[in-house]
């Protein structure tokens, strides 16, 4: 069984950072497969403990202890946790890494680096930081520590990220035209800024987003059934369904692998 704590951010940092997870427990024996569905924002984790082993087709091999993911539309890689896990995790905001670090995300998109590679001294620094850090709470005051110091340098928030936020807290209904107007420019504009700012296009980051949360909401409750939680969710009907299913999961509905079992501490 595997514990797992979450924390908001600051509120000085939620403008870049959503907030802060940790996963933890043994794992004994061969362990556990994870799939990686699709999803729509950007994050930095960081292992204490036996790091992940990832698969992204050709067989699974041991993940560096920190490593930086930019957002993803497919499902390409599986993760295999066994032994001791800790696993820390820092949730960026669409468009925060950008604004953070002055990372160009349409590059960052479906892939995963170590993090000492793309952010260099920096974000050794914050790796080294929360692994020497204590406890959950610990590890959340070394993370905050380091981004608070780069929040000094950090790109200006603008109409794009807010218009990122937007499609987050609506869950992806809101059409993009709407939301181009909303940030003063053309759609075409709007379009090119959206992607290199948050790494995918906006009609593809609000239909992940929906998916997203549809997942969220039926790991929460798993005993809901698809149906219900897709009409919720604006899905006109199962093949629209079906067809974000096996694009995001690469299965469909009833072949979606349930989350591991988890206790909330």
């Amino acid at each position: 069984m595997l514990a797992y704590r979450r924390q908001p951010a600051a509120a000085r940092l939620r403008g870049v950072v959503r907030g802060y997870q940790e996963r933890t427990g043994v794992l004994s024996g061969p362990g556990v497969v994870l799939p990686l569905t699709a999803r729509p924002n950007a994050f930095i984790e960081i292992y204490t403990a036996t790091p992940y082993w990832a698969d992204v087709g050709s067989g699974f091999a041991a993940a560096p202890d920190a490593v930086i993911v930019g957002p993803q539309t497919r499902r390409h890689t599986d993760l295999l946790m066994r032994g001791e896990i800790c696993a820390f995790n820092i949730q960026f905001q669409a468009g925060g890494l950008n604004r953070l670090l002055g990372l160009p995300m349409k590059e960052m998109a479906d892939a995963a680096h170590a993090a000492d590679q793309v952010g260099g001294a920096t974000l050794s620094e914050l790796r080294a930081m929360v692994q020497a850090a204590s406890g959950f709470e610990g590890r959340v005051a070394a993370a905050e520590a380091w981004l608070s110091m780069r929040m000094q340098d950090a790109r200006p928030r603008d109409s794009v990220d807010q218009a990122a936020d937007i499609l987050r807290r609506m869950r992806g209904a809101v059409r993009v035209d709407v939301l181009a107007e909303r940030a003063g420019l053309g759609e075409r504009q709007f379009h090119r800024r959206f992607t290199a700012q948050v790494g995918v296009p906006p009609k593809l980051y609000a239909r992940i987003v929906r998916f997203d949360a549809m997942v969220a909401d039926r790991a929460r409750e798993p005993s809901r059934n698809w149906a219900a939680l897709a009409q919720e969710h604006g899905y006109f009907d199962q093949s629209h369904l079906q067809r974000d299913f096996h694009a995001f999961a690469g299965t469909a509905p009833g072949g979606f692998a349930s989350p591991l079992p988890i206790i909330r501490a």
